[in-house]
């Protein structure tokens, strides 16, 4: 009798330990180093971007620009090598009846995303001399990748650029989000390999922009820009030196030609780690003002005549030449904003790199309905049993998680660390507050309706083979006991 009651209570604690097993594991419990959800990220980084304002009428230029970013199972990338904006949205509409130039006759960006064809192995767009002088990458080299992991990665470089005594050589830039080596991250960097500034009067080499944004582990956000040498005036200007001091010895050099230069600064906001571009800005110079008044002025009456014909016609001029020279008004409008912009009349801005990272969870649906079911299982491709999957937001910030401080900007890679400029970048637009992290089974490495839910089943029913023994063994003793009360 002992014998038997031993082995009922060790089938009982074995029954138990597989049902508790199977519980835990279909409320949610994940192994210790499971690779984090896929969650949601983003990252950009540029070149170059120009911008001359007059008044309130801005027109500007960006080159070199690289993003990527994911959502849940999905990635996309998009690399660019010149993106005109608002200019080449005026060049493809209708003016005077009809369209001076057609979309594919302008810069395109380069796009995939998860699942499109050659998405896997990546797209590349380049100099292809087969194609002349119509080249869709027109000087740029462009590569981006999209895979199932997820991951999204975007590449560009641009060619040297050489305006007015600004020389700009060696751009390129790359960002990439979705899960690498394990981790959920997004990040982005920029490169500059040489900036010319006053045909030779300010020279800096080998800039470096990076941000880094993990998420779901224990890494935090980092940010850094660095410096790899400076010459002013031929001479080269040690580096490990306060920041503020750099700024001021190269704003000094600069202010014989009417030039400004603000040092980037890596920021954390809102879920977002950035570093601010370089901005180069045209400040008044009594020479270069002066000679650029004195030509507008002096020919200010001849200008009317010459740009009202373009737009209007000349007398006696045929209509057909007329309907051409129509479509001018555009590089007439842009001439004019980058001319006022030296002149006094506005100002131009110019930013050199720049790059900005942010991943999280992805936040919870706030209208699941799971839990008015008995139980939600998942067959690791999405809930079953009337259960409702968590919805990405719209917002590729949304849901933002997780704070750190502040990294020190560092102006070389051998020196020391130097303190944060004073004057802070723009701050970027306002994040949803966080949300609740959400990790799905399916993500955590496992499945709930695979072998542990059969093992937490058979757990089940061993108890109940249990009990109705038992049953039946109160029934046999009631038996006996009434037997014995008749004798």
């Amino acid at each position: 009798m002992r014998t038997r009651q031993k082995v009922r209570c060790l089938a009982g604690g074995l029954a138990a330990a597989l049902s508790a097993t199977g519980a835990a594991m279909l409320a949610g419990g994940s192994p210790a180093h499971a690779t984090p959800a896929p969650g949601q990220g983003s990252a950009s980084a540029q070149a170059l971007a120009v911008a001359p304002h007059d008044g309130s009428l801005a027109v500007g230029v960006v080159l070199g620009e690289a993003l990527a970013g994911h959502t849940n199972g999905q990635a996309k990338a998009q690399s660019q090598g010149i993106d005109l904006g608002a200019i080449g949205t005026a060049m493809t509409g209708y003016n005077c009846g009809s369209q001076a130039l057609q979309p594919d006759q302008i810069p395109q960006p380069l796009i995939t995303e998860t699942g499109a064809p050659g998405a896997d192995q990546g797209i590349h767009q380049g100099l292809d001399p087969s194609k002349g002088a119509s080249q869709p990458s027109y000087g740029s080299d462009e590569f981006v990748r999209a895979t199932s992991t997820p991951y999204g990665e975007a590449d560009t470089s641009f060619a040297p650029v050489d305006v007015q005594g600004i020389t700009v050589s060696g751009m390129a830039t790359r960002a990439w989000s979705g899960l690498k080596d394990g981790e959920r991250q997004a990040g982005a960097t920029a490169d500059i390999a040489s900036l010319d500034l006053g045909n030779g009067l300010v020279k800096l080499g080998g800039l470096h922009w990076e941000s880094v944004y993990p998420s779901g582990g224990q890494a935090a956000p980092s940010g850094s820009f660095t410096i790899g040498s400076l010459e002013i005036a031929g001479h080269a200007v040690p580096l490990n030196q306060n920041v503020t001091a750099l700024q001021t010895a190269i704003n000094t050099a600069l202010g014989a030609v009417g030039l400004q230069v603000l040092l980037p600064q890596p920021t954390l906001s809102n879920g977002v780690e950035s570093v601010s571009p370089l901005q180069l800005q045209a400040v008044p110079n009594t020479t270069r003002d002066s000679v650029v008044n004195l030509g507008l002025n002096a020919t200010e009456s001849q200008q009317q005549q010459v740009l009202g014909g373009l737009e209007n016609g000349f007398p006696g001029e045929p209509a057909q030449l007329a309907q051409a020279l129509c479509q001018s008004d555009t590089p007439i409008t842009v001439a004019q904003v980058a001319i006022a912009s030296v002149n006094g009349g506005g100002y131009l801005s110019a930013g050199l790199g720049g790059v900005t990272a942010t991943s999280s969870d992805v936040a919870a649906n706030p209208y699941d309905l799971s839990l008015l079911g008995p139980l939600t299982l998942s067959n690791g491709n999405g809930p079953l049993g009337g259960g409702s999957a968590p919805v990405a937001t719209t917002s590729p910030t949304a849901g933002l998680v997780g704070a750190a401080p502040t990294p020190t900007l560092a102006t070389s890679p051998a020196g020391p660390g130097a303190p944060t400029p004073a004057t802070a970048a723009p701050a970027p637009s306002p994040a949803p507050a966080p949300a609740a992290a959400v990790t799905s089974p399916a993500a955590a490495g496992y499945a709930a309706g695979g072998p542990l839910l059969g093992i937490g089943l058979a757990g089940l029913a061993l108890l109940g083979l249990l009990a109705e023994a038992d049953r039946r063994m109160m029934r046999r003793a009631q038996h006996t006991i009434t037997f014995e009360e008749g004798r």
